[in-house]
Parts: C-alpha cells; sequence; structure tokens
C-alpha cells in the first residue's frame, strides 16, 4: 500500500500549481474564497484555550504577500477559528497574537481540490488529435520547469525520478501514475542536457 499524497500545500506550492501569483491566492483567502490554515502553540482565544491546524484570518495577514514582495515574512496573528468553525475568535493571551510565518501558512489538499472543482482550475480540454493522454504531461513539464529553478538540476537522474514521481503521486492523491521507468525515459534527454550545460 503507498503512502499517502501530501495533505498539506504551503501557499508557494498552491501558486505554482495553478499558475497564479501568491499574492492572488492570498488575496482569495482573504475574500474568505480559500481556507488557509496554520499550526499554533496552546494560545486563549475568547474564553477557551485553542492549539494545532486552525484556519487563519487572511485579511489580517495579506501584507505578507504584497505584489512587490516587499511585504514581512512573518506577522502576528490575532483572529483565528478552528477548523469546521465560522465564527472568528480573537487571540487574547498572549495579547499581542502569536507570531506566523509566511512558509507556515498552508491549504489542506480536500480545501485545494475543493476550490480546483469549483473554478475548474485543473480541466484542460483535449485539443489534440487521438484519444486522450492517461497523464497530465503537460502539468508534469510545469512541474519540472520549477523543480529545477528552485532547486537546480538533481545530481542523479534516480533523484529527478523519484522527485517527480512524488509530484505524480501528490497530483492523483496516490492514484494511479505513472511508472518510474516511463518518467525516467521522459526525463532522460533533459537531465542529461541540464547536466552538460551545468
Amino acid at each position: 500500500m503507498p503512502l499517502p499524497g501530501q495533505s498539506l500545500f504551503s501557499i508557494d506550492e498552491v501558486s505554482a500549481r495553478w499558475i497564479a501569483a501568491p499574492h492572488q491566492v492570498a488575496q482569495w483567502a482573504a475574500q474568505e474564497r480559500l481556507e488557509v490554515t496554520t499550526s499554533i502553540p496552546p494560545v486563549h482565544a475568547g474564553s477557551e484555550e485553542v492549539a494545532g491546524l486552525v484556519v487563519v484570518a487572511m485579511a489580517d495577514l495579506l501584507p505578507m504577500f504584497r505584489r512587490d514582495g516587499s511585504g514581512p515574512t512573518s506577522m502576528r496573528l490575532r483572529r483565528l477559528r478552528r477548523v469546521g468553525e465560522r465564527e472568528w475568535r480573537t487571540v487574547s493571551d498572549p495579547a499581542d497574537g502569536v507570531m506566523v510565518a509566511a512558509g507556515d501558512l498552508l491549504i489542506d489538499v480536500a480545501e485545494m481540490g475543493r476550490f480546483e472543482d469549483e473554478h475548474e482550475l485543473m480541466r484542460r480540454p483535449h485539443a489534440g488529435k487521438g484519444p486522450e493522454p492517461k497523464y497530465d504531461w503537460d502539468g508534469f513539464w510545469r512541474a519540472v520547469a520549477i523543480y529545477v529553478h528552485q532547486h537546480g538540476v538533481p545530481p542523479t537522474l534516480k533523484e529527478f525520478t523519484e522527485a517527480m514521481s512524488n509530484w505524480f503521486l501528490d497530483q492523483t492523491h496516490g492514484a494511479e501514475c505513472p511508472s518510474d521507468s516511463v518518467i525516467r525515459k521522459k526525463l532522460s534527454p533533459l537531465w542529461n542536457e541540464l547536466r552538460r550545460e551545468a
């Protein structure tokens, strides 16, 4: 039985998947079209102690996602709610809220899927001849470009193949994906060319 796929995605990961800028994803969340969570230590919010994964009020944290990248990398979270709740709670202890970093703001895979279905983000009509491809190779090549941009050229083809195999598993939530040998065959010419250029 394969391991479960990734369940929480950072705003940067989601923006790469949707081909949208991080500030756009943050703005959708600020308008409460999308839930963003983070993990916090125990705090008092109202009359109760709250800890663990909570939904954050992204409207309060929007300065972290300025279009020009000039915003702070962390801010104090003062409003939150438990996952599944609708009413916001104000953090009362610590009095100035709890510090959260932009990289710790996460979107649950189910919430990401709901948003994608609602806005038909991952549906791409098949315009070519013949049957529709079994796998999302267009998305795969975009993910390859993002991976190389963020991590550089992997030192081995095996490492490159494993990284992109994990990408497929994350996209399909552990369902059927191409074999490592198929992925390796796709990546091999590119990897060899990139290694020559390095």
